[in-house]
């Protein structure tokens, strides 16, 4: 066992020792850039990255960050996408009356700043149904090279999605959520949509995040904001 001796100019010393075992591969901790504030403790993104962050007491709920916004009438955005995250606990999309140009499906995927987008091992299923239908349409995906986290069978360039979609990571795999409507101009036709779905093996540290139409065109219409959570 190794120690780094700190001796004070008193005579007395601080000692940094190595685990009581041999770690299974080098270790490698790369402390922050610059020091945190009074009471913040020192934390891990899981990929030996430290830095100073402040622990939650009592009913403190975590604060989120905008990673990113969209006013799609504006700007016509092909992607909403965000890079350069640093592999935060939860990514969430909020939207309203969001519109594509393309009739197809938007799908979304999930990747790395290195590595790229992840293009393999994407489950998903849910359900759909008209408002007020008892029965519900249930879909799946299987292996995919993407999720479908809006829908499975809607491909009409008039839907107008609202809602959100929420990703979350457990130890190194990510795992989202969808709950949103769908309507349609000028008519009473409404849709509803629930869906969930994970990556199997995606486990890199997570700093990028798309959602697009895979048959092209841009986002016309709506806005959508991209928030996340360390």
């Amino acid at each position: 066992m190794s120690n780094l001796n700190f001796l004070h100019s008193g005579g007395n010393k601080v000692t940094l020792s190595t685990p009581d075992s041999n770690p299974s591969s080098d270790l490698t901790l790369k402390l922050p850039q610059a020091d945190g504030t009074n009471g913040q403790f020192l934390k891990t993104d899981g990929s030996g990255a430290l830095s100073f962050a402040t622990a939650l007491t009592g009913p403190t709920a975590p604060s989120w960050t905008t990673a990113a916004s969209f006013d799609c009438a504006s700007a016509n955005p092909s992607a909403f996408e965000v890079t350069g995250l640093s592999n935060p606990q939860v990514i969430m999309f909020v939207f309203h009356e969001i519109k594509h140009s393309a009739s197809s499906r938007c799908v979304m995927q999930i990747g790395n700043d290195s590595s790229g987008y992840q293009a393999s091992g994407y489950f998903d299923i849910g359900t759909y149904r008209t408002a007020g239908d008892q029965n519900p349409v249930s879909t799946r995906g299987h292996n995919q090279a993407q999720w479908y986290p809006l829908d499975y069978n809607f491909t009409n360039n008039t839907n107008r999605y609202s809602g959100k979609i929420v990703l979350t990571k457990t130890f190194n795999r990510w795992s989202y959520e969808t709950s949103c409507d769908v309507s349609y101009p000028n008519t009473n036709t409404q849709y509803e949509i629930m869906w969930r779905g994970h990556n199997r093996t995606f486990s890199s540290a997570l700093n990028r995040v798309k959602l697009v139409n895979d048959a092209g065109g841009t986002f016309t219409e709506g806005y959508l904001t991209i928030l996340t959570q360390s």
